[in-house]
């Protein structure tokens, strides 16, 4: 592994993972191309106009969201298109996803923001002293403590992220170290808030964070869509032996049982297909993240 690491030149970035909780490798490490990242832009938005029936043909001056209804659908991307596996398996994306979470890492799971100009920020061009924007980690569900990386996100900017106007990802720098997600205090724009980074890269960085660093987003204010494929990494144990369905049970089960439905995580949030049809089963599950005893 070390010597993979020192191949490519990534050590450090390896060192910004480790001190900071995140790192973003530009396009003359990862490799990645123009003409590459392009067609892993027009691969994701031409999943959206499928799924969605929206026309992007705009995205590059497009001055309004792309509609909620587009967006829901997001999810299991790889039989859409073979750049889906290509940036799956890129090796400078995959070797720090190996690096956080161990070789028998595996791809929990991979969606796309096509993030629009938010309503209310066009034309507003003074950044405010302090970032910022509702702050979450993404080990969902996993307890607090320890120095293991759970979770990992690996995220393929296929668009440039030049400056706060974008609406870039904001992260807590060494927010990691902490290996919990942000109290409800902590989590939203206030004194309690720790400072924040913006993310920021040329399309075809790869940016890469702990799963345990806190990050959100920031109002987009320029015209055209920002997009990014973001992957999942996850450790292998980061999965269930067996996935309880309700036709799993003998009939009437449930009525006599009512606490099986808990027990089997027959609401669990996760694993869900293209559309997660199973939202009320997030807050127990994040609370899970917060309060080793819920």
């Amino acid at each position: 592994m070390i010597q993979e690491i020192k191949r490519l030149d990534l050590a450090e970035h390896i060192m910004e993972l480790e001190a900071y909780g995140l790192t973003v490798i530009p396009p003359s490490k990862s490799g990645i191309t123009k003409e590459w990242v392009g067609r892993l832009r027009d691969a994701i938005l031409h999943t959206v106009e499928r799924r969605g029936d929206v026309d992007l043909s705009d995205w590059e001056t497009r001055t309004e969201e792309v509609p909620t209804t587009a967006m829901i659908e997001s999810w299991e991307l790889m039989p859409e298109d073979d750049m889906f596996a290509e940036a799956a398996l890129h090796p400078v994306g995959l070797d720090m996803a190996r690096w956080l979470c161990g070789q028998s890492v595996y791809l929990g799971g991979h969606t796309y923001i096509t993030k629009g100009q938010t309503p209310g920020h066009a034309q507003v061009s003074e950044a405010p002293a302090k970032l910022g924007g509702n702050l979450h980690s993404d080990a969902h569900g996993v307890p607090a403590g320890g120095d293991i990386c759970h979770e990992c996100n690996v995220s393929i900017l296929a668009t440039d992220y030049s400056s706060l106007d974008d609406g870039p990802t904001i992260l807590v720098p060494a927010s990691h170290k902490l290996a919990r997600a942000p109290s409800p205090d902590e989590a939203k724009p206030g004194e309690m808030q720790r400072p924040c980074v913006a993310l920021e890269g040329e399309a075809g960085s790869i940016a890469v964070w702990n799963g345990f660093t806190w990050h959100g987003t920031y109002p987009r204010k320029n015209p055209g869509l920002r997009v990014t494929l973001v992957q999942s990494y996850m450790r292998s144990y980061m999965r269930p032996l067996h996935l309880w369905r309700e036709e799993d049970l003998a009939p009437g089960q449930l009525d006599r049982y009512p606490e099986l439905r808990k027990v089997l995580a027959l609401d669990h949030p996760y694993p869900f297909h293209a559309k997660n049809e199973r939202l009320e089963g997030y807050g127990p599950f994040m609370q899970a993240g917060t309060d080793r005893f819920a």
